[in-house]
């Protein structure tokens, strides 16, 4: 596995809250833990597509401890009291190693500043780097809110031949020198 890539580590500042945005570190398995059980139900379900009440300590392992150089998961913190208040990642799909899935959510308190916006441009500016050509999610219809992400960073969106409740955005990238 790769090393913490600490170059990544930005402070950042949405709607007057100062932030630090980094990579995920399995010390980080508490407090995304917590971050979870901040979500609304509405949340978990636009992110999971089902009702999750708790995450396994599989799944927390999972989310914490990515493959630097094949996935990238990236956390806000608060500076203030070192909360999770959103993560975005990005993960190698098992199908095709030029493609990566993302998946994005912030807490309700943070939204509209941006913040799922510069997560997700971060992810996108990394996966050319390291050897992705097209970043893929797919996103319930009802989730307005990501609908509208996607297509202002440039995905193109269509409804998914298996289910229509879901649409399925697609954005190629350029290839990387």
């Amino acid at each position: 596995m790769a090393d913490y890539p600490a170059g990544l580590e930005e402070h950042w500042e949405a709607g007057g809250e100062r932030l630090t945005i980094r990579p995920v570190r399995p010390q980080d398995a508490a407090a995304h833990d917590a971050f979870f059980h901040r979500l609304s139900p509405e949340d978990v379900r636009h992110r999971f597509f089902v009702a999750v009440r708790e995450l396994s300590p599989a799944q927390l392992t999972r989310f914490t401890r990515p493959d630097y150089e094949r996935d990238m998961a990236l956390i806000a913190v608060r500076k203030r009291t070192g909360e999770t208040v959103g993560v975005a990642r990005l993960a190698h799909t098992e199908d095709d190693p030029l493609v990566g899935e993302f998946a994005v959510v912030v807490q309700h308190d943070v939204r509209g500043r941006g913040l799922a916006t510069h997560l997700m441009r971060r992810l996108i500016e990394w996966a050319p780097r390291h050897g992705l050509r097209e970043v893929v999610g797919e996103i319930l219809a009802d989730n307005r809110e990501m609908l509208a992400l996607a297509r202002r960073l440039g995905f193109r969106l269509q409804h998914s031949a298996e289910d229509p409740g879901v649409i399925e955005a697609r954005l190629s990238l350029p290839v990387s020198a």
